[in-house]
């Protein structure tokens, strides 16, 4: 497993799209974020890190894992791996370790650039962030695996991508802070998990918000990476000449429920909104 992680991380590197959007694509927002919107304020720039950092994560899991499988099967590059005795799993699960590999020393970069850049206090709890983050990413894979899944071609999964990331994107506050949507979209974003990781790296930075506060939302990230994991073990094709027809690409519908299930349950029970909008008007400065 090792070695093959290895040979996806050389690969990923080679990848400009995945590069592109995993790693160039984050920083520039960075600085976009921190001089544009935070108006390079280090207190306004540290709330900002957590929408930083889906973007990392979210165009690893998406263009990273997901398109990167489409990419391979279509120059036949898959077929080199056909001969595993164990299927197509480590294949998968390599791809993730890699680009979650990858993604650390991003993440890790980021906050270095925040730090001297823009004088942000170092995190003061960074097991809770990794942890989250991890979460996030082996989530937002898990959802890409699907999409390279029902995909034919790199035109189809860059239009899937791109339709996903902008709603993960737009619809959750990563862009435009929380509490400035409007009230039907706050409801939205609580069946999406950009929100939820967008909400616990600001609360983990600001108010040292423990793991044991959002069980509910970790279940259903460990629920979406563990069942998108299985569906796509279900649904791979080696090479384009291997079609799903329409009742099997009903079975990746599965992968959407643990959020469904979770959205109506903070919609209904949970103080999430309130919540994300305390935050804002506590930690931006006025």
């Amino acid at each position: 497993m090792w070695n093959l992680t290895i040979i996806r991380l050389k690969l990923l590197i080679r990848n400009r799209t995945a590069i592109f959007f995993a790693i160039i694509f984050p920083i520039l927002f960075l600085f976009i974020y921190g001089f544009l919107f935070g108006k390079a304020n280090p207190e306004a720039v540290r709330f900002l890190m957590g929408p930083v950092v889906v973007l990392t994560i979210l165009g690893s899991g998406f263009w990273g894992v997901g398109f990167q499988i489409v990419f391979f099967r279509e120059k036949n590059i898959l077929r080199r791996f056909r001969p595993l005795p164990a299927g197509p799993g480590p294949l998968l699960v390599s791809g993730i370790l890699a680009n979650w590999l990858l993604q650390i020393l991003v993440v890790a970069l980021e906050f270095w650039i925040a730090r001297v850049t823009f004088h942000i206090p170092w995190p003061s709890h960074p097991l809770e962030l990794f942890a989250i983050g991890s979460l996030g990413l082996f989530a937002f894979a898990g959802i890409g695996m699907v999409v390279a899944s029902l995909a034919n071609t790199m035109q189809e999964t860059q239009v899937i991508c791109n339709l996903l990331w902008f709603a993960l994107m737009f619809l959750s506050g990563a862009t435009v802070p929380f509490a400035q949507l409007s009230p039907s979209i706050q409801h939205v974003a609580l069946f999406l998990p950009s929100f939820y990781v967008v909400y616990a790296m600001q609360a983990i930075l600001f108010r040292g918000m423990q793991l044991t506060a959002m069980v509910p939302e970790i279940l259903a990230m460990v629920l979406t990476a563990g069942v998108a994991y299985l569906l796509s073990l279900k649904l791979f094709r080696w090479d384009t000449q291997m079609r799903l027809p329409w009742r099997d690409k009903a079975w990746a519908l599965p992968a959407v429920v643990p959020f469904l299930v979770l959205g109506v349950w903070a919609n209904l029970y949970s103080q999430r909104i309130q919540q994300a909008v305390e935050l804002f008007r506590a930690a931006w400065p006025r």
